[in-house]
């Protein structure tokens, strides 16, 4: 397009925010990240204590506060909502801001209760405006790094995943909703999503069986250590532990019949940018069985392993720029049903816990 051109085209209008719930996670997930995003702007608070909601505005420079959500809703100069509720208010509110034709942003998981689900998906079917469940980690290239590996067959077999997600629970978590089990308290319902959203993008969840164990010793019963194992039909078999008590660990690690994929750290990048690196241990002995030719050369005589090394990026920012972009029409939504999914298996396992039950996948 020329200059000329260029200059005849309207401008297109800042996408204007407003959050609702002034929790801790709302400046790193959405008031500090939208600051490196073209073309968006907070607008807006909503939180029932104004005072705090007055603090956060003051800090960062957001021109109105409501008292009320509903008032925000009305308010025709907002075009998307960041819902930074408890876990258990999930639900009412993405129905009441798609009713209010506004965009929805909101904090994982997308609601507790599977009967709320239906609900939603009609309510998502009927509204023009757009939904994304905020499991940040989807939005970073590592994933698709992940998927492109295991579909080439470059090391063979993929033959399992372990997962570690421990973060030490600060002040205990008292106080917040992670210590109440009828808010979605504990520590699967906190992290679990993580999980299951890698195994959807890198190698699906279909046919998988799974299996859970807690000792839901937390506070009030929560869980605040939790195992959960999948089984595929192929052999794969996908590991995961969570914990709210255990020092910080968290990583990825992928064995194959050739090499060791290790995602370490896989956190980091909801702090700020970081540069993340997927690690590629090769034995060897049986480097011969590597099927892609391309890996060979990257191989030294000295060195058994490679290195694939993404720049700085953030992951909310990352986030926010995909879920701009989906308003604008520029980028496909992602599909409800994958964020339906990871609900109806989150409180599935979450149950089979306590009963000893085995959960199974929508084939």
């Amino acid at each position: 397009m020329n200059a000329a051109a260029a200059a005849q085209e309207p401008a297109m209008r800042d996408i204007r925010f407003g959050i609702i719930g002034c929790s801790a996670i709302a400046p790193r997930a959405l008031l500090e990240p939208i600051r490196h995003v073209a073309g968006a702007r907070v607008t807006a608070l909503a939180n029932r204590t104004v005072a705090k909601a007055g603090e956060m505005a003051d800090r960062f420079g957001v021109s109105v506060v409501y008292r009320h959500a509903e008032d925000m809703l009305k308010d025709p100069e907002i075009d998307a909502v960041y819902i930074a509720l408890s876990n258990d208010l999930h639900a009412e509110w993405i129905g009441k801001a798609l009713r209010a034709h506004k965009h929805v942003l909101v904090e994982k998981p997308l609601c507790l209760n599977t009967a709320d689900l239906a609900p939603l998906a009609a309510t998502v079917e009927q509204s023009s405006a757009y939904l994304l469940e905020g499991v940040m980690v989807q939005h970073h290239p590592w994933q698709h790094e992940l998927r492109r590996i295991v579909e080439s067959g470059r090391y063979g077999r993929l033959c399992s995943i372990e997962t570690s997600l421990c973060i030490p629970a600060k002040e205990g978590h008292a106080d917040n909703y992670r210590s109440r089990p009828e808010q979605g308290g504990g520590c699967f319902w906190d992290l679990g999503v993580y999980w299951l959203q890698l195994l959807q993008a890198v190698v699906g969840l279909e046919q998988a069986e799974f299996h859970s164990q807690s000792d839901f010793d937390g506070p009030h019963g929560c869980d605040w250590t939790f195992r959960a194992q999948a089984r595929y039909p192929s052999g794969l078999k996908a590991s995961a532990l969570f914990s709210f008590e255990r020092p910080y660990h968290c990583a990825h690690v992928l064995t194959f019949d050739s090499a060791v994929v290790t995602l370490k750290d896989c956190f980091r990048a909801n702090l700020g940018f970081y540069k993340m690196t997927l690690k590629t241990e090769i034995k060897k002995d049986i480097a011969s069985n590597i099927t892609d030719a391309d890996a060979l050369p990257v191989l030294s005589q000295t060195s058994s392993y490679t290195k694939t090394v993404f720049e700085p990026m953030n992951y909310y920012v990352n986030q926010l720029n995909t879920f701009c972009s989906i308003i604008r029409g520029e980028a496909e939504p992602i599909p409800f049903r994958e964020a339906a999914e990871r609900v109806r298996l989150l409180a599935a396992i979450h149950e089979a816990a306590r009963s000893g039950e085995t959960i199974y996948a929508l084939l």
